[in-house]
């Protein structure tokens, strides 16, 4: 991917968490990779807009939203699934390293 971004001309920018893949003017992704017991997408509790995500792998992880509703979730790899812009803390509570794609779709002017 990042032979893409050097081929149309983006920079592949280091984000605070994730490595960004592209980032232009109609979309931003950022690829996730989380060892057991850390953070999955963020330091701590932190907040994404709305964006679409894609597991890599299967993924075990724990999810304390902004209310301290904590939920623990395992997904096979492959799963997709769209999220509204939310805070939350999320754990990779598996025994595996995860790896995930995160897609931010940008509004045009």
């Amino acid at each position: 991917m990042l032979l893409c971004t050097a081929a149309f001309g983006q920079t592949a920018k280091a984000p605070a968490f994730g490595k960004i893949i592209l980032d232009n003017e109609t979309v931003k992704v950022t690829s996730l990779e989380s060892e057991p017991g850390k953070d999955m997408c963020g330091m701590g509790k932190h907040r994404h807009p709305a964006h679409l995500t894609v597991l890599l792998t299967e993924a075990t992880v724990t999810i304390t939203d902004v209310n301290g509703k904590v939920v623990s979730v395992k997904s096979p790899a492959g799963t997709t699934f769209w999220s509204e812009e939310e805070t939350h803390m999320v754990i990779n509570s598996g025994k595996n390293v995860v790896k995930a794609q995160i897609i931010e779709y940008k509004k045009k002017p």
